[in-house]
């Protein structure tokens, strides 16, 4: 009498699972073009980037940005922060969730983003670094609850901040006394609303002077200084160095990639 096939496929061996543990997992973050992701080791070197991260870099290749930290990439003081809270990751093992921040974009256009780190374990579970993605907030109904107020704000700073901005006009926006809103917005965005105002027009003139051939003289009335010689001084107090050793340094190295 034969054995029937369901015994059969009962007493058959099960494989072993393919564990999948896949080094590729980059490829597939290459296709979100609005979500920045990467890794990067103990000393905040970067080991892992997608084409998004390569954009906001204007690095055409991934060996632009691969073995360097954020120093190369940021002013003092953003790479500075940023490290912080790498270390913080590291040092704790905690993860910081949904941190939400504005930044200047590859386009010189303010986003609302939203950055998450968690540690990076090697196989043995021994933290090795930090992981992060940075996103754009879809909607300003996205964001919580203490920053919505703030929302029509930063719209009227991306669309006004090449001309004066005064901070009882953006108070008034946000429906809040003067002293209120600069005591809030202090306390949401760690600085104050006018240095708010210089780091947007200095990022922005940072952007123009890597994609454009403008005199730095044209970038700086477009950013919103009064001359050459004000953004010069706000620039060079920003990114350490002045706007023309910025783009011949930057500059070389993006045409160089």
């Amino acid at each position: 009498m034969g054995v029937p096939a369901a015994a059969r496929s009962r007493s058959r061996p099960r494989e072993a699972p393919i564990r999948c543990d896949p080094d590729n997992l980059p490829e597939i973050l290459d296709h979100l073009a609005d979500v920045y992701f990467y890794v990067k080791d103990v000393n905040s070197k970067w080991q892992e980037c997608n084409s998004a991260t390569l954009t906001l870099f204007n690095a055409a290749h991934k060996s632009d940005v691969l073995g360097k930290a954020d120093w190369d990439f940021y002013p003092e003081q953003i790479a500075r922060e940023i490290i912080e809270d790498d270390r913080s990751v590291i040092e704790s093992g905690r993860p910081i969730v949904n941190k939400l921040e504005v930044i200047v974009n590859e386009s010189g256009h303010l986003l609302w983003v939203l950055t998450t780190k968690t540690p990076a374990r090697n196989k043995h579970g021994e933290i090795c670094g930090v992981m992060g993605l940075t996103r754009p907030v879809g909607t300003t109904d996205m964001l919580p609850n203490g920053y919505r107020q703030f929302s029509k704000v930063i719209d009227h700073v991306e669309e006004h901040y090449r001309s004066a901005l005064e901070v009882s006009e953006l108070a008034r926006i946000a429906g809040l006394s003067e002293s209120q809103f600069r005591k809030r917005f202090m306390k949401l965005f760690k600085i104050s609303p006018l240095k708010f105002i210089t780091r947007i027009r200095v990022q922005t003139a940072a952007k123009l002077l890597l994609s454009s051939d403008a005199p730095i003289a044209e970038i700086a009335l477009k950013c919103g200084f009064c001359d050459q010689s004000y953004l010069t001084r706000q620039f060079s107090a920003f990114f350490g160095m002045t706007p023309k050793k910025y783009r011949d340094r930057l500059g070389k190295r993006a045409a160089a990639g």
